[in-house]
């Protein structure tokens, strides 16, 4: 591959060829330590990444360049590979060049800090206990990026299930199956070329993310103490609901004065722009600096699609107004939302002032770790 998105991971640059994106963090997946209460049963080390047959198929065989999902075969190494879960065969590698980046675990754990101490899922555990056992775990992984390799592990051909699994015996498998919580996560695996060596085979780079919601900066804080009575509660809902609309109808009042117009659609309407945080409405107010929430360089005008890109992390700026797109996108939907992810085209977003807003936002609710995109 000779152009696309590029991406450098711990020093070393690659094209992006292709993604799969937003594999669920199934329950029966997670270490039981992290189980939410409502489930039962140990689970499984094998994670589910699609059905092996008809378009599906095509796409998981395509993407892993393998082919035999699922059947009974032999496997290549299997004088040096320990057989598993499988009396009839034993399971093939699909690739052994897959690895983890040690800074985009860190950056998960950090950003499920919130979730692991308040727990707006139920668990069957205390998860806040492991917090700092497993941020201690990662620190000390030496390796990076952390290599490990992935084989085959539908051993279901007999119940004609068509599920599509895999599993490692390295230590990083089980690291990772340790680090999620269940429901709230997801893997994303990008399928890379390096540029430096272009007939190399395809490397495959696993990330975990976490719902936007969960992130620490938007999770829900604890609050501060009891409300006397029904009534009392009932109005210091009206109250914080009412000061919410006077706030928030003053911000998109001057963000849309000091940004007229979306830098991407140039709509001026008032009506069809949203006053987009760059630092987060729920990070303002638990650092108490109402200041910034109601700060015009706080917001960008954007139209809603847009919005939702830089809101949820999916875009970022520079500090001079350069747009960054991350990797968590197919080239289909930047293609439709008119945008090429390899351009680092400056916008009119008035950066002067934001240096604050937008590092937060680089370093925070950026999905990508912004060290990695060139």
């Amino acid at each position: 591959m000779t152009d696309g998105q590029k991406i450098k991971v711990d020093g070393r640059e690659y094209f992006i060829v292709d993604s799969m994106q937003d594999f669920r963090a199934e329950d029966s997946f997670i270490h039981n330590d992290n189980k939410l209460a409502r489930f039962t049963g140990n689970g499984e080390s094998k994670k589910h990444v699609g059905t092996y047959s008809g378009e599906l198929g095509e796409k998981i065989s395509k993407f892993f360049d393998y082919d035999r999902w699922g059947t009974p075969h032999s496997d290549p190494n299997k004088n040096n590979w320990k057989t598993v879960n499988s009396a009839q065969a034993e399971n093939a590698i699909v690739s052994n060049r897959c690895f983890f980046s040690k800074s985009n675990l860190l950056k998960y754990l950090t950003a499920a800090k919130e979730e692991y101490f308040q727990q707006e899922q139920v668990y069957h555990d205390d998860i806040s206990a492991y917090y700092d056992q497993r941020y201690n775990e990662l620190q000390q992984l030496s390796s990076n990026p952390i290599y490990f390799t992935i084989y085959d592990a539908s051993d279901n051909w007999d119940k004609k299930q068509n599920r599509g699994y895999i599993r490692s015996d390295d230590k990083i498998w089980s690291v990772w199956r340790k680090l999620i919580l269940p429901s709230i996560s997801y893997l994303s695996i990008l399928k890379l070329d390096p540029v430096d060596d272009p007939n190399s085979e395809p490397y495959f780079y696993f990330r975990i993310l976490l719902d936007y919601q969960y992130r620490s900066f938007v999770h829900p804080s604890i609050s501060a103490g009891e409300p006397e009575s029904d009534a009392a509660e009932e109005a210091q809902k009206k109250a914080a609901s009412s000061t919410f609309r006077q706030g928030a109808a003053k911000f998109k009042r001057e963000v849309h004065d000091h940004m007229p117009q979306c830098p991407f659609t140039f709509i001026k309407d008032e009506r069809l722009l949203i006053a987009s945080h760059i630092k987060p409405h729920a990070a303002c107010i638990k650092e108490g600096r109402t200041d910034q929430d109601v700060d015009k360089l706080n917001g960008l005008s954007l139209s809603p699609t847009y919005d939702t890109l830089f809101d949820q992390g999916y875009i970022t700026f520079t500090d001079n107004g350069e747009l960054i797109c991350g990797s968590l996108l197919s080239p289909y939907t930047w293609e439709k939302l008119n945008i090429n992810p390899n351009a680092r085209n400056k916008m009119r977003i008035y950066p002067e002032g934001r240096e604050e807003y937008l590092d937060f936002h680089r370093t925070h609710v950026f999905q990508d770790d912004i060290s990695e995109l060139v």
